[in-house]
């Protein structure tokens, strides 16, 4: 049973709240920063039995598009923990709402139920709504842009991928050949997916033909992302990780996101993405 907060948050569209000061302010409120992913490698796979043993992707991808095919939008309660080599934050009360991979919207709530920020990113651009400054800044959803506001150089369309436990994948490789790391007990691809120029590093769990870790690999060979996936848990045929971990290698960021309420496929309002203010609010372009 979903909590009456919950439901009350959701509702929010219609009267934005939000807001969190800008910048190193907002990240020590416990601010909205997104990219994640946690599993150990190994321990994935506690199944007695031996994995089925694959030589290429191919069973693989197909199990995920039909993954992708089966989810059409999420609404969830979570905690996020903001980990910094100068310190960080944790905000315990964030509500995401997803509609498949082309819209997101997250929205912080304070200790005592006051709205910190609303982040919305759809039709290639973003809206972040600060309600205690007045103001909102908007632009292209770029990385450029999300590293000036959360030091994370990431896309923001590949999040509504990771909250999901995806591979952001724009289009699917083709099949190649994979690995079997005994001592993990996983699957190891790594390669390309065009039209995405960086490598992938992707981890597999035998049983589940599930992602548990990946990297995105730029060109020098510098690791831009590691994610991680645990504590699978299932609906109605769905397997959804609870724990996620995010980390960003060379700045020694990282992002914990934790679920503690999710429903799934049950339908979600195109008004949840659609930025609405207050008059008289500051609205700031980002180039």
């Amino acid at each position: 049973m979903m909590s009456h907060f919950y439901y009350s948050a959701l509702r929010a569209a219609h009267s934005p709240r939000c807001g969190a000061p800008y910048a190193m302010r907002l990240l020590s409120c416990g601010v909205v920063v997104l990219f994640l992913a946690g599993c150990q490698g190994a321990g994935s796979s506690r199944h007695p039995a031996s994995p089925p043993l694959l030589s290429t992707t191919e069973i693989v991808w197909q199990h995920l598009q039909g993954r992708r095919r089966s989810y059409t939008n999420l609404k969830g309660l979570a905690q996020l923990q903001l980990q910094l080599p100068n310190g960080g934050g944790t905000l315990d009360n964030t509500v995401v709402a997803l509609e498949r991979f082309e819209h997101l919207r997250l929205e912080g709530i304070g200790p005592f139920g006051q709205p910190l920020f609303l982040l919305i990113a759809a039709n290639q651009r973003f809206g972040l709504y600060l309600p205690q400054e007045r103001r909102v800044l908007e632009g292209p959803a770029t990385p450029e842009s999300f590293v000036r506001l959360f030091g994370f150089a990431v896309e923001p369309q590949v999040l509504p991928h990771i909250l999901v436990g995806d591979l952001p994948f724009q289009s699917w490789p083709p099949s190649g050949p994979i690995t079997y790391l005994a001592d993990d007990r996983l699957y190891f691809w790594e390669g390309k997916a065009p039209p995405q120029f960086w490598r992938y590093r992707v981890w597999i769990d035998p049983y589940r033909l599930l992602p548990v870790r990946f990297e995105i690999v730029e060109a020098s060979g510098r690791v831009a992302l590691d994610v991680r996936y645990e504590d699978f848990r299932q609906f109605d045929g769905l397997t959804l990780p609870y724990h996620i971990t995010m980390t960003q290698p060379h700045t020694e960021h990282r992002a914990v996101w934790d679920y503690r309420e999710v429903q799934l496929n049950e339908g979600v309002s195109p008004a949840l993405f659609q930025l609405r203010v207050p008059p008289g609010t500051e609205r700031i372009e980002l180039n």
